[in-house]
């Protein structure tokens, strides 16, 4: 750059300053200013109507005072406690054995560790720069996200090496960092500043107050009082005007689509910060808390599960014996037990709930009427109490243990559980395997048919025959191989003149619990009346002109059901089925109505047996959100596939 130039940049920089302020402040300003002038020639000219409006205006105005009151107190309920356990973490009096004299003592560094992680986790997703990783070459697609990891890795450092006092400096650095970004997430000018691709305004609007915070961060004694002595009230200003602004900004809708979004993010961000900082100093003041009894209260150390467990429940597959296995061999097998009930549930709850939904659209009145019947009461109906009927009702029906209740002396039953042939594993095994690996050729065979004929699926009569039958003739072929090799209940009566003395030998048949049993009936029976009602209301929510096109096309009632009805029908039915599977997993935890030894259960046991409540209630909380996290990927992958359109 030549001298000319150098002379010429300030005056240049100056213009397009006074350029930028005029379109973003004056203009806009000015604008307002004439709003207010006409509204006030309007209601002198009309006095009624502007009344009217004055009293329109005076509501919205009270609803945006009461709003800015609750976000207000919510900020100072959540950022008082934060500076409060920020400060009595910080302060240090170590003695001579090495130990602290606060026991709230928690290293500063790694208090700005969790902190920035914490934060950055948000501030990424907010940023939403995570396509533009894809692409390393094109840096400026990602460049605010590595500077905000950058800053991430250096206020742990900056707090390890420099001098923040526990009162002031540290709690100013550590709320206020938070704060900035909110604030440049709000302006959007970040990206444009470090690709020097900012107007003068831009760079003045964004950059001058992170380098004003920086400074003061850095010296926090020639801060204003205002900003060191009340940091929570003054925090929590900042916060609700960042909030204020950013959603009149969003209700002006006086953007582009993606500036829209950035700013819903950064509003989301800014509203978030407060609840993230308190959450995250509230865990670690659990952790290292002075009261020694609410520090092992929260002691999350679960060397306890490795001990022996010093309960009895009924398991399968994963055997469990009292006294010679170890706490987390009890866990999961509860977990197993738990999974097998969901899954046994889920399976039989869907068929059934297709079958009395689409009878719910019979036009037999007979039949429609008992299927309405069905779903008003299950589903109205309490799962407890449907669960304890169903236990106290199974007691009552099935025979007593004293009878030899059985069917052609193949299944026996009684009140005490169901006896049933046993099958070698590896047939089970083997079958399965058949059976998936013919589903996975048919599905692969069809999507290399369907690209090879243009999308077009043959679904005559001749085609679905076929298809039909051959998995008939698998499913009964794997029928007859797996009952090549079974062995039927053999009894064992003790004293044969004595009743209630038999009892099954090990090894000759397959138990089915009561328990087990009562509970896949209540879940079946309950999730069934729900299910029944999506299905229906899916059904109708169809255009009529697709069933009388189905008609037209001389379609059977069951042909139009299954290609013209269902398939489409299923766009709308995979979404809120996903919210019925999982609520089938959470429900489960009614086990302990009818005594089933699921991972509630289990778990509650266990508090009552050793007495550590908190790390116990984690691990059951985990479990419960990784089953439904599971299911819930499960039937988005399965929602995706079904409503994926081919233009």
């Amino acid at each position: 750059m030549d001298s000319s130039a150098l002379r010429d940049f300030p005056l240049k920089a100056l213009q397009s300053l006074s350029k930028d302020v005029d379109e973003n402040i004056v203009k806009p300003f000015s604008r307002m200013r004439e709003s207010v002038r006409r509204e006030f020639v309007h209601a002198r000219d009309n006095p009624l109507d502007g009344a009217r409006r004055a009293f329109d205006l005076s509501k919205k105005a009270l609803i945006a005072a009461l709003l800015l009151w609750a976000v207000w107190s919510y900020c100072t309920k959540m950022l008082d406690p934060t500076v409060s356990a920020i400060t009595s973490f910080a302060f240090s009096i170590p003695l001579s054995d090495g130990s602290n004299l606060n026991a709230a003592y928690y290293d500063p560094k790694l208090v700005a560790a969790w902190l920035s992680i914490s934060i950055l986790t948000f501030f990424l997703l907010a940023q939403n720069e995570f396509r533009a990783f894809l692409k390393p070459l094109e840096w400026k697609g990602y460049i605010t996200s590595l500077t905000a990891v950058a800053i991430a890795i250096l206020i742990p450092l900056m707090v390890d090496n420099l001098e923040f006092s526990p009162d002031k400096g540290l709690p100013f650095l550590l709320l206020g960092i938070p704060a900035m970004a909110g604030y440049a997430l709000s302006t959007g000018d970040l990206p444009l500043i470090l690709t020097w691709r900012a107007s003068t305004y831009q760079t003045i609007r964004t950059g001058v107050p992170l380098l004003i915070f920086a400074y003061y961060a850095l010296n926090v004694a020639m801060a204003p009082p205002i900003l060191t002595e009340d940091l929570v009230n003054t925090s929590s200003a900042l916060i609700v005007g960042m909030a204020a602004i950013s959603w009149i900004l969003i209700q002006t809708e006086a953007a582009n689509p993606e500036d829209q979004e950035r700013r819903y993010a950064a509003f989301m961000f800014i509203l978030a910060t407060p609840l993230i900082l308190y959450t995250v100093t509230r865990i670690i003041f659990l952790l290292n808390n002075p009261d020694s009894v609410t520090r092992d209260r929260w002691d999350l150390d679960w060397s306890f599960m490795t001990e022996l467990n010093a309960f009895e429940i009924n398991v399968w597959p994963v055997e469990a014996v009292f006294g010679e296995d170890s706490r987390w061999r009890f866990f999961t097998a509860a977990v197993i037990n738990s999974a097998r009930v969901t899954l046994v549930s889920i399976v039989l709850c869907t068929l059934l709930g297709i079958i009395i939904g689409v009878t719910r659209l019979s036009s037999n009145r007979l039949a429609s009427s008992l299927a309405t019947i069905y779903v008003e009461v299950f589903r109205n109906l309490p799962l407890a109490v449907l669960l304890f009927l169903v236990w106290t009702q199974m007691g009552e029906t099935l025979p007593l243990f004293g009878d030899e209740a059985n069917i052609g002396g193949w299944i026996y039953y009684s009140n005490k559980g169901f006896w049933i042939p046993l099958a070698e594993s590896w047939r089970v095994y083997a079958f399965l395997a058949t059976f998936i690996l013919l589903w996975a050729f048919t599905r692969i065979k069809q999507t290399i048919d369907t690209r090879r004929q243009d999308s077009v699926v043959d679904d005559s009569d001749r085609a679905v025959l076929m298809r039909s039958g051959m998995w008939g003739a698998v499913i009964v072929i794997g029928t007859v191989f797996v009952l090549g090799d079974i062995t039927t209940p053999e009894i064992l009566k003790l004293r044969p003149d004595s009743p209630g003395t038999w009892r099954v030998v090990d090894g000759t048949a397959f138990e089915i619990t009561p328990m087990f049993t009562a509970m896949v009936l209540g879940l079946t029976l309950f999730t069934a009346s729900v299910v029944a009602e999506i299905v229906r209301g899916s059904i109708q929510a169809l255009p009529r002109g697709q069933v009388e096109a189905a008609v037209s096309l001389a379609l059977t009632p069951y042909q139009r059901l299954r290609l013209v009805i269902l398939p489409q029908a299923l766009r709308s039915m995979v979404p809120l089925l996903n919210s019925q599977y999982m609520n089938v997993w959470k429900n489960s935890s009614l086990a302990i109505v009818v005594a089933y030894s699921d991972v509630f259960y289990v778990i509650f046991v266990m508090m009552n047996n050793v007495g550590r409540l908190i790390p116990l209630f984690l691990l059951l909380l985990v479990t419960y959100q990784v089953g439904s996290l599971l299911i819930s990927g499960i039937m988005n992958a399965y929602n995706a596939r079904v409503t994926r359109v081919k233009i």
